[in-house]
């Protein structure tokens, strides 16, 4: 009889605290996306498909940043606004800076050379073009985070849009991000200034008889 009162109890505290968990990664995302700074970046997206949390729009996010002092390992970036409306990546930092400036730990930060091994010439050899790379400049390349999940209903729609706007001239899909201690959470997807929900969502209205 205790033994089946301690399994009780058990279960109902591992609930709790699961319950707990998700109730504060939900007030932490509300938080971020109510307070923090709306950064938009340019991007492209394509349409997968996860069986545990459906249908989701995978935005690839890579910004670069030139001028790099250390080829460390790096965890965070600074954001700065740009002329154009978007953001940049303005810096990297192992740790975040006590600048005044919006540091946040991106998905992902790579740090290399400028030169790639696809910029080797085609009577250079091998061991030159070594030597001339590694005496080039550092570079970081900060990845975003990636997943907008949407209505399973909107998401071919959106899908297609997407496809439609980073492959035509003179348009292209923006990311929309809100950003707050060193935190950054994807909110949107714009095509032209209009968000890919809308866009999906009118699309989707008119294939209804």
């Amino acid at each position: 009889m205790k033994v089946n009162i301690i399994k009780a109890v058990l279960s109902v505290l591992v609930l709790a605290v699961q319950c707990m968990a998700l109730g504060w990664l939900i007030w932490r995302y509300e938080r971020i996306v109510r307070f923090g700074t709306e950064v938009r970046l340019r991007c492209e997206a394509y349409d997968p498909y996860d069986p545990l949390r459906g249908r989701y729009l995978h935005t690839t996010v890579r910004e670069t940043c030139p001028g790099i002092a250390t080829d460390k390992v790096v965890a965070y970036a600074k954001l700065e606004p740009s002329t154009n409306g978007l953001w940049r990546i303005a810096a990297v930092s192992e740790n975040p800076q006590s600048d005044g400036g919006l540091w946040i730990k991106p998905k992902g930060v790579n740090i290399e050379h400028a030169l790639k091994w696809s910029d080797k010439g085609k009577d250079e050899s091998w061991k030159d073009f070594e030597k001339r790379r590694n005496a080039s400049p550092l570079m970081a390349t900060v990845t975003m985070p990636d997943q907008l999940f949407l209505n399973e209903r909107l998401a071919p729609a959106a899908e297609k849009i997407l496809r439609e706007a980073t492959s035509a001239k003179g348009k292209g899909a923006v990311a929309v991000y809100r950003a707050k201690n060193g935190d950054a959470v994807i909110t949107d997807i714009e095509i032209d200034g209009k968000s890919v929900t809308s866009l999906a969502r009118d699309a989707f209205l008119k294939r209804q008889p």
